[in-house]
């Protein structure tokens, strides 16, 4: 508005309340018989928050799109799967080669806590698996749910390399260690 034009509003005013008022009738309408269809897909196990994810709109065109238009997230996603395989039954240096750790030196306080106390020590353990489900939740719900998919793609980029790097960098457990 520049102040040359008049904008007059009270001659539209009417005609545009009447038209909300139209609309709003027809919103409830139409929030009548979403709420019908919304309990319809409750009884199938979805519920109305499922029933809005970004995913549940996915069509097989878009799930080939992704590996198609975005190969680099999916290749990540995948070294992600592999490098957890071997990770997991990777085989560990024995004891008898000892390195220099800089972390088991300055841990040697806390491990032998941990050694003492192992209940503790389980109580570390779960809570870092429930930290550990609580960030998958959230990458996972950002992507699927909400449709956001930088967090997922920053997963699986750290992980990627945590893999590669866990793999080139194999250190032996010290003798009195508690993971042995």
């Amino acid at each position: 508005m520049n102040g040359d034009t008049f904008h007059n509003r009270n001659s539209s005013s009417s005609t545009l309340s009447k038209r909300n008022s139209t609309e709003r009738k027809g919103d409830v309408t139409e929030m009548k018989k979403k709420s019908a269809s919304a309990t319809a897909t409750e009884v199938g196990g979805y519920g109305r928050w499922l029933g809005n994810a970004y995913f549940m709109k996915w069509r097989m065109e878009d799930v080939f799109g992704v590996v198609k238009y975005h190969p680099i997230p999916c290749i990540f996603a995948a070294s992600l799967l592999f490098f957890m395989g071997v990770e997991y039954t990777l085989r560990m240096i024995p004891a008898s080669a000892p390195p220099f750790d800089l972390g088991f030196i300055v841990t040697v306080p806390l491990n032998r806590l941990l050694a003492a106390k192992p209940a503790l020590n389980t109580l570390f353990a779960g809570l870092n698996t429930v930290f550990v489900a609580m960030q998958t939740a959230y990458i996972l719900g950002t992507f699927l749910i909400e449709g956001r998919p930088r967090a997922t793609i920053s997963a699986l980029f750290m992980f990627t390399f945590r893999g590669i790097l866990g793999y080139a960098t194999q250190l032996p457990l010290p003798e009195g260690s508690i993971s042995q």
